[in-house]
């Protein structure tokens, strides 16, 4: 009796490790299996306001009185920052632009600069044209503001009455 319990058994076992190597063997494959990434959101597109050219020079060069329209300047310029009407009814706008720069400078670099300056006019006050550039660590920082006002007046026909324009740099 032996035999018969010992082959069922062993039957029993192989069976269930078959069972196991199969599952086993779905385990890896699975495991294995490339899973696609999630959706990644799109970034939404932001919209870059490119800046007008909007200088005093575009300004006198463009605006004609009485020969250019609203409709061109806002299509040149952009609308205005502020419009207002008169009490004739007459409409103004006024654009007003700001932009600050700032720069830095060691003192070497204006060391260099003055040399440069020296050897292009032939002064010969640093040196005689043999400068020798040390750098103590020190720097020299600029910072400067440029402003641009620009007022327009309007005929009742949507042309330019009057304009006027003023730059400041400080």
């Amino acid at each position: 009796m032996r035999t018969s319990e010992t082959r069922g058994f062993g039957v029993m076992a192989t069976t269930l490790l078959a069972t196991c190597g199969c599952l086993a063997t779905a385990a890896f494959v699975l495991g294995c299996a490339s899973v696609p990434p999630p959706a990644q959101p799109q970034p939404t597109p932001v919209a870059v306001e490119t800046p007008s050219p909007l200088s005093y020079g575009a300004i006198t060069a463009t605006v004609k009185k009485g020969v250019t329209t609203q409709a061109e300047l806002v299509g040149l310029f952009g609308g205005p920052n502020i419009t207002t009407l008169d009490a004739d009814g007459s409409e103004t706008w006024v654009y007003e632009r700001i932009a600050s720069e700032t720069s830095a400078s060691s003192q070497a670099d204006v060391t260099a600069q003055a040399r440069n300056l020296d050897v292009f006019f032939g002064l010969g006050f640093v040196g005689k044209g043999t400068v020798t550039a040390q750098s103590s660590g020190r720097a020299t920082i600029t910072r400067s503001i440029k402003s641009l006002t620009v007022i327009i007046k309007f005929n009742q026909d949507k042309t330019v009455k009057d304009f006027s324009a003023r730059a400041s740099y400080f």
